[in-house]
C-alpha cells in the first residue's frame, strides 16, 4: 500500500472515529461501562489517527525529505504513543485517579520506551 493511500485511509478513519465519538458523547448513558469503554476506544483511535498525521507532517517538515518519506512506521509510533497517554489519562481521570504526579509518571514511561526504540533502531 503506498504511503498516499495509507494517509488517506487514515485521514477517512480520523474523521469516522471523531463523529463515532461525538454521537457516544451526546446520545449515551455515561453510567454504562460499555459506553466508557466504546468512549475509550474511539477516543483511541481518533487520536491515533490524527497524532499520527501530525507527526508525520512535522518530520517530513522539518527533517530531510528523502530520510523521513518512507518512515510511516515511526509516525504510527509516535502518535500511538502519544494517543495511549491521552487515552490513560482520560480513563484515569474517569476514575478520578488522576493527579500531576501520576501524568507525569506516565509521560515519563513513554518517553523513556521512545528513547529506548529510537536508540535500538539507530
Amino acid at each position: 500500500m503506498s504511503n498516499r493511500r495509507l494517509w488517506a485511509l487514515s485521514s477517512i478513519l480520523s474523521v469516522l472515529s471523531w463523529v463515532g465519538l461525538a454521537y457516544v458523547v451526546y446520545t449515551t448513558d455515561p453510567a454504562s461501562v460499555l459506553n466508557r469503554l466504546a468512549f475509550l476506544a474511539l477516543l483511541f483511535v481518533g487520536l491515533l489517527t490524527t497524532l499520527s498525521l501530525v507527526a508525520h507532517y512535522l518530520h517530513f517538515r522539518f527533517t530531510a525529505a528523502k530520510s523521513y518519506r518512507s518512515d510511516v512506521q515511526r509516525s504510527f509510533r509516535e502518535g500511538g504513543l502519544a494517543a495511549l497517554f491521552l487515552g490513560l489519562c482520560a480513563w484515569l481521570r474517569m476514575g478520578q485517579a488522576l493527579n500531576w504526579i501520576n501524568a507525569l509518571l506516565l509521560l515519563s514511561a513513554l518517553a523513556l520506551i521512545e528513547v529506548f526504540i529510537l536508540v535500538r533502531s539507530s
